[in-house]
């Protein structure tokens, strides 16, 4: 008759994991080895080492790796910035223009100067959306629609030899809806009119990226002197 270790089978690699980890109950015709503890102490010794070594030999590359990517990001970031700077240089270089012809007498009224500062600025308005057309002509803006207004800007002296202007040329116009108020899109600009002499200079305003593109106050591109007038 055989004996109960004969009637036994051997259990199956998952039943014996199982049962080594108490997460399953052998039947009693399974037969379980025991838990190889040695063999398990000199494996595990074994992975240690090899990973021990492993890491050795990575961790200085995957450093090396990280510095070369980091680096790659700066070279790319600073051509980028180049490139971006180049580019708003280029589209906020300064125009100019005269219109003598429109300066009043030596010996006109306050209001015949009015006038002709009025007259002056509506000369510089026709010019910059003359500049607008042609610069969308040649594929550097979108088309513009008109018209250009321009208003004193902000913080500038109200009355002395020189006058500075935010101008806007207008590209698209929003209507009014039930939910939104009318409007209008399109470029900005910045004229300095000098009524000593009659002349003036106009620069495009080129917006600060919102892309992230520029994060630091030294990264953005002012506009020109020329353009930018004194401040009240």
């Amino acid at each position: 008759m055989p004996s109960l270790e004969q009637k036994q089978r051997r259990a199956s690699i998952p039943e014996i994991v199982g049962a080594w980890l108490h997460i399953w109950t052998p039947p009693r015709d399974a037969r379980v080895p025991p838990v190889p503890w040695r063999g398990l102490a000199i494996g595990a010794v074994a992975v240690a080492l090899i990973t021990g070594a492993a890491l050795a030999i990575m961790i200085p590359r995957i450093d090396e790796t990280k510095a070369a990517n980091a680096e790659r990001a700066r070279a790319e970031k600073a051509r980028v910035l180049a490139a971006h700077r180049a580019r708003v240089i280029r589209n906020q270089r300064p125009r100019t223009g005269a219109a003598a012809a429109l300066a009043p007498g030596a010996d006109s009224t306050p209001d015949e100067r009015e006038a002709a500062r009025a007259s002056l600025l509506d000369r510089v308005e026709a010019d910059i959306f003359a500049d607008a057309k042609a610069r969308s002509a040649r594929g550097e803006l979108r088309p513009v629609i008109g018209p250009t207004t321009c208003e004193r800007a902000v913080a500038t002296p109200a009355s002395g030899p020189l006058g500075v202007f935010d101008c806007f040329v207008v590209t698209t116009r929003i209507e009014a809806t039930e939910r939104n108020l009318p409007g209008a899109l399109g470029y900005p600009f910045r004229a300095v009119l000098d009524y000593s002499d009659f002349s003036y200079r106009w620069c495009k305003v080129e917006q600060i990226p919102g892309e992230k593109l520029v994060s630091t106050p030294d990264e953005v591109t002012l506009l020109p002197p020329v353009c930018r007038g004194p401040k009240a």
